[in-house]
């Protein structure tokens, strides 16, 4: 009877976590910033707090599971920008990263640090980046160095 109890409190709390990005509409060129908005949606209990512990019995502490949010492309082994998230019900995060001029196909990457088979892998639509402009300041430190 303990064995079932065990794996029905198992599939109870593993994580369904929804991810939704959405890429800031811009110029986007060499050099500068590009934000990419992800919201994390988790469909939890809020009135149960052990709703959120992970099933982890010979791990010494509770434990919540984090996410590791990280933005890569693949076909130059890149990666451009990371981050660690605690997921209660809904979350919204900014990660930002540049890019050389070019199209770059990226993908989002929702790793979970506690349970296997719960990370997703999205792949970005391509991005076209521009030349970046150099500005006047940039310009004058050149011509300073080569004097």
């Amino acid at each position: 009877m303990s064995v079932r109890r065990d794996v029905a409190a198992f599939v109870n709390s593993y994580p369904a976590l929804d991810v939704n990005y959405e890429l800031v509409k811009g110029d986007y060129t060499a050099g500068s910033p590009i934000t990419l908005k992800v919201v994390l949606t988790r469909d939890a209990d809020e009135e149960d707090a052990d709703d959120q512990i992970a099933v982890a019995p010979y791990y010494p502490f509770k434990k919540l599971p984090n996410w590791w949010l990280l933005i890569g492309e693949q076909s130059t082994r890149q990666l451009l920008s990371i981050k660690k998230v605690t997921v209660n019900k809904n979350l919204s995060v900014k990660l930002e990263f540049t890019l050389p001029q070019g199209r770059h196909e990226l993908k989002l990457s929702v790793i979970c640090d506690s349970y296997m088979g719960a990370d997703h892998d999205i792949a970005i639509e391509p991005i076209d980046v521009a030349e970046g402009e150099e500005s006047d300041s940039e310009e004058e430190d050149s011509d300073e160095m080569e004097e």
